[in-house]
C-alpha cells in the first residue's frame, strides 16, 4: 500500500504555521533592538515598513506556490526558472540554517530559565538538558501526525497573538505615551527608520517556510492566503508590542544589555508573577517556532529526498501517522548538535545574523523566480497572480537585495553599542556553507540519483512479468 501526507490542514493552521517560526523569543530582542535605533515609541514605524517589505515577498511566494503546490514548492521554482543543480545547491542552505534557527532558538530559551527562573543549577550541563528537552517533545508531537502537530500549532500561536496584543493594549493604557518628544528626538531620522527597519525584517523570518505543507492542505491556494495574513497579524502584534515593552523598562534596564529584556517588562508591570507568566510565554514561544521550523523542514526535506536529490531513506513516511518520520527523526538530531555548539560557542547572533541574510537572499531569488517563470511559462493557470504586472517582484528584489548588503556591511552590536563581530564573517561563513553545497550539488547528487536508478531497474527484473 502506498503511503501519501494527509490533506487536513485548513486555512487556520496555514496561518499559525506561517507566523509560529517567526514568533520566536529571539524576536523579543530583536524588538528591543529596533526601538533603540529608532525612538522606542516609534519602533511600531520600522516593524511595519518591515512587514510591508515581507507581505510584497509574500505575495511572490503566493503566486509561485499557485504554481508548483508541493513539499518541494521552493526547490521547484528555482528548478524550473534556473536549472536543477541551482535549486539543491540552494535547497541544502535553507535546510540547514533552517535548523540552525532551532539550536539559536533553543539556546535563547535555556537563557530564559537560566536567568530568571532559577531552576537551572549547573549553566554548562542544565542548560544543554533543557534545550535538549523542548527539542525532543517538538520531535514528538511531529512524529505523531500532522493532525497533532497542527493542533498544537494552533492553540500555541493564537495563544501567543491573543496574550501579547492583550499585554500591549494594557501596558499603553496604563503607560504615557510622548510621540510628540520622540518625533522631535534624535534618533528619529529617516536613516534610522530604515535601519531599524532592515532588523525588523528578522521579526518575519520563516513565514514562507509554511510552503512545503502545499500538500497537506485541504486546498493548496489556503498557502498564499496564509502567508498574506500572517504577515499581517505580526505586523501588528509585533507593532504593539515592541512600543509596550520598550515603554515599560527603565533607562538602566535599556543601558543593561540584558538577554530577557520582555522578563524585566513583565516584572516592572505585573511584579513577580508577571515575570513567571513571560516565562511561560517564553516556553510556548520557543515550542511554537520549534514546532513550525521542524513541522515545515521536514516536509522540504522529505520532499528532496523523495526527488532523489538528498538520501532516499529521508523520504520514508509512518504507516500510521503519514509523517516523515526519517526526516524528523534526522532533523532533530542535527538540531540537538547545533544546539550543543552555540552552547560551546555562545554564538548564537551569528546564526542568527546569517539566517536573516539568507532570507534576504531568498526573498531576491524568488521575487526572481516570479519573472523568469512568468516569461517561461506565460499561458501556465496560476490561481493567484501578482498585480501591477512586474513592478512588484522588482521592487522585492532590489530592496532585499540593498538589505542584504545592508547586513554584511554592518556590524552586530549589543544594546550598548560595543562590536560583538563584524557581518562581513557572515557573508564569509556563507559563501563557505555555500561551496559545500555547490559540491554536494554536483558530486553527491548525481550518486543518489544513479543508486536509484539502479534499485529501481533491480526492482523491474524482479517481476519479469510486469511492464
Amino acid at each position: 500500500m502506498t503511503i501519501s501526507l494527509k490533506k487536513v490542514l485548513r486555512l487556520r493552521t496555514v496561518i499559525s504555521t506561517a507566523a509560529g517560526m517567526a514568533m520566536a523569543t529571539s524576536c523579543y530582542l530583536a524588538g528591543l533592538q529596533i526601538a533603540i535605533i529608532v525612538a522606542g515609541e516609534l519602533a511600531w514605524i520600522s516593524i511595519l515598513i518591515a512587514g510591508l517589505l515581507c507581505f510584497l515577498s509574500a505575495m511572490c511566494f503566493s503566486e509561485l506556490t499557485s504554481l508548483y503546490p508541493s513539499a518541494a514548492g521552493i526547490k521547484l521554482f528555482m528548478e524550473n526558472a534556473f536549472n536543477e543543480k541551482t535549486a539543491i545547491a540552494i535547497g541544502m542552505f535553507y535546510v540547514i540554517l533552517g535548523a540552525g534557527m532551532v539550536g539559536a532558538e533553543s539556546y535563547l530559551l535555556s537563557s530564559v530559565l537560566l536567568d530568571s527562573a532559577g531552576i537551572i543549577i549547573n549553566p554548562a550541563t542544565d542548560r544543554f538538558f533543557w534545550q535538549i528537552i523542548f527539542i525532543l517533545i517538538v520531535g514528538y508531537i511531529n512524529f505523531r501526525g500532522i493532525q497533532i502537530t497542527g493542533w498544537t500549532q494552533d492553540v500555541l500561536t493564537y495563544l501567543m497573538f491573543g496574550f501579547l496584543i492583550f499585554v500591549s493594549v494594557y501596558t499603553l493604557s496604563v503607560k504615557e505615551i510622548n510621540f510628540t518628544a520622540a518625533l522631535n528626538g534624535s534618533n528619529f531620522t529617516t536613516g534610522k527608520v530604515l535601519s531599524a527597519a532592515a532588523v525588523g525584517v528578522f521579526m518575519y523570518v520563516g513565514f514562507e517556510w509554511v510552503a512545503p505543507l502545499a500538500e497537506e492542505t485541504t486546498d493548496y491556494r489556503l498557502i498564499g492566503k496564509g502567508m498574506l495574513y500572517a504577515v499581517g497579524l505580526l505586523s501588528v502584534t509585533y507593532s504593539l508590542f515592541v512600543v509596550a515593552m520598550y515603554s515599560g523598562l527603565t533607562e538602566e534596564q535599556l543601558k543593561s544589555g540584558t538577554t530577557i529584556p520582555h522578563i524585566l517588562f513583565a516584572r516592572n508591570l505585573f511584579g513577580k508573577t508577571g515575570g513567571f507568566l513571560f516565562i511561560a510565554m517564553s516556553i510556548i514561544a520557543s515550542v511554537t517556532s520549534f514546532n513550525a521550523g521542524l513541522l515545515n523542514t521536514s516536509r522540504f526535506t522529505y520532499a528532496m529526498a523523495r526527488d532523489n536529490t538528498l538520501p532516499r531513506f529521508l523520504s520514508k513516511l509512518h504507516p500510521d501517522y503519514a509523517t516523515p518520520w526519517a526526516a524528523i527523526l534526522s532533523l532533530v538530531v542535527f538540531a540537538i548538535v547545533l544546539s550543543f555548539l552555540i552552547l560551546v560557542t555562545g554564538k548564537y547572533l551569528f546564526i542568527i545574523i546569517m539566517a536573516a541574510a539568507l532570507e534576504c537572499f531568498i526573498y531576491v531569488v524568488m521575487a526572481i523566480c516570479v519573472l523568469r517563470l512568468r516569461k517561461k511559462f506565460p499561458d501556465k493557470e496560476r490561481s493567484f497572480l501578482i498585480p501591477f504586472g512586474k513592478t512588484i517582484p522588482v521592487i522585492t528584489a532590489i530592496l532585499f537585495g540593498g538589505l542584504m548588503i545592508g547586513i554584511f556591511a554592518d556590524s552586530t552590536r549589543d544594546y550598548l553599542g560595543n562590536i560583538v563581530f563584524h557581518n562581513y564573517w557572515v557573508a564569509l561563513a556563507m559563501t563557505a556553507f555555500a561551496v559545500v553545497c555547490v559540491l554536494y550539488a554536483f558530486f553527491v547528487v548525481p550518486k543518489i540519483k544513479n543508486l536509484a536508478a539502479e534499485r529501481a531497474s533491480s526492482r523491474k527484473k524482479r517481476r519479469p512479468g510486469k511492464s
